[in-house]
């Protein structure tokens, strides 16, 4: 089982190796490509100590979520977030590299370890959605519970009283010519 990090990892660098000449191309989208590069070489230091923790029976209890206020961030850069935007935008050796991940993924230890440590879901799923790949099981989310709506409030508007019932209407007749004019009379010879 401990291969299972070293190919991991080999693989994250494997792509990040296929994405250097977008990273170091005169291009618009050169930026966003670094950007990548570097959070696929992060995730693969990551997971390397997320596995060396959970080989060493070191890793932290797991925390309860709870409700945060909102903070103030400082603005992050652009980072597409289209499914399988980097193996679109590049070519079959970053793609071979996704399939390669796709596979490991799907290795029958990895099961095993992501249920003893549900953090490397959180490098792994980021990854499997830049790079298009199918997500196993073990990788998805429970779905969220809905927030309890709170209960209405009576509005303090008053009651307006209802409309009187609108009068039946009429039969229209046919409008009366004015007595300038008449059109039935002819003009008289000159």
């Amino acid at each position: 089982m401990e291969t299972l990090a070293t190919l991991l990892t080999a693989v994250l660098k494997g792509i990040c190796l296929a994405l250097g000449p977008y990273v170091n191309r005169d291009s618009t989208r050169a930026p966003v490509f670094r950007l990548a590069w570097t959070r696929i070489g992060r995730a693969a230091t990551r997971f390397q100590a997320l596995f060396a923790r959970w080989q060493s029976n070191t890793l932290p209890a797991l925390r309860p979520s709870r409700p945060t206020e909102p903070r103030r961030r400082a603005p992050k850069p652009y980072f597409p977030a289209a499914h399988a935007w980097l193996a679109g935008s590049t070519d079959h050796h970053v793609r071979g590299r996704a399939s390669q991940l796709e596979h490991l993924l799907n290795h029958p230890d990895m099961p095993k370890f992501l249920a003893q440590a549900p953090q490397a879901g959180r490098i792994l799923r980021p990854l499997c959605h830049m790079l298009g790949i199918t997500m196993p099981a073990t990788l998805h989310l429970p779905p969220r519970a809905k927030p309890a709506t709170p209960p209405r409030l009576k509005s303090r508007r008053p009651k307006l009283a209802p409309l009187p019932p609108l009068l039946p209407l009429a039969p229209q007749r046919r409008p009366r010519p004015l007595p300038f004019m008449n059109f039935t009379k002819k003009p008289a010879p000159a």
